[in-house]
């Protein structure tokens, strides 16, 4: 089952579409996969704590979703993530320089930017943080896995393969980080199951994570050619 079925091939099409139902699930699928990589990048571009991080991406996902940013992205200028990036640092500064202005006495009001245009267009690059850039980057390829992840959970749960998934998130999650990672033997004597299932259902498990890594940055970019490029960056290899 493929966790994404509007997306074929790509939500971001849909951001300027006039299909109302189709907009917002492309909104949300957005918003779920860019929440974490802005929280984090305000907070060490801005050295934000957590609380006014959350609080700034809020209002920099309300202002684009009221001015209608994002739909005005053109993939002809560059991947969807640096746009959407490129618009965050100037809202950001903008805020910022308010805020300061703020406290120093002054009665500025915070006027939004109508940054779409100008951003799809490469600007803001004397904001660039190498540092926060790399944090952003990294956010975003979390935030692919874990929604590729949960989407295999939900798999997994529809089709009745729950031990499927607890094997997998056993062996390739929970134990992909630990020192003394499991064994297909632990595992089989964890889950009451012969050896050689543990590898059919890892086998399963990790080919069907992988489809939905691929459908994920499929749904979350414009064109072939950077989806591919995505997947490169993501993967390391280009997608099969």
């Amino acid at each position: 089952m493929n966790a994404f079925p509007e997306t074929r091939p790509s939500v971001i099409g849909a951001l300027a579409g006039d299909d109302a139902p189709a907009r917002d699930r492309a909104l949300d699928l957005v918003l779920r996969a860019y929440r974490g990589p802005v929280v984090e990048h305000l907070r060490h571009q801005w050295r934000l704590e957590s609380a006014d991080a959350e609080d700034l991406a809020h209002d920099f996902f309300a202002q684009a979703l009221e001015r209608d940013w994002l739909a005005r992205f053109d993939p002809a200028k560059g991947r969807f993530r640096t746009f959407l990036r490129a618009c965050l640092r100037a809202f950001a500064s903008t805020a910022h320089d308010a805020d300061r202005a703020q406290k120093r006495g002054g009665h500025l009001a915070f006027v939004p930017l109508d940054l779409a245009d100008d951003m799809a267009g490469g600007m803001a690059g004397d904001l660039a943080d190498d540092a926060a850039d790399l944090t952003f980057d990294h956010e975003w390829a979390r935030s692919i896995l874990a929604l590729a992840l949960d989407a295999l959970r939900l798999e997994c749960d529809t089709a009745g393969r729950a031990m499927t998934y607890a094997v997998f998130a056993a062996h390739d999650v929970d134990g992909a980080d630990a020192t003394d990672p499991p064994t297909y033997a632990s595992l089989a004597e964890r889950f009451t199951l012969p050896v050689t299932q543990v590898a059919n259902y890892l086998h399963w498990a990790r080919r069907r994570f992988r489809a939905h890594v691929l459908d994920t940055v499929r749904a979350l970019t414009a064109s072939d050619a950077e989806y591919r490029d995505e997947v490169r960056t993501l993967l390391g290899r280009d997608p099969s």
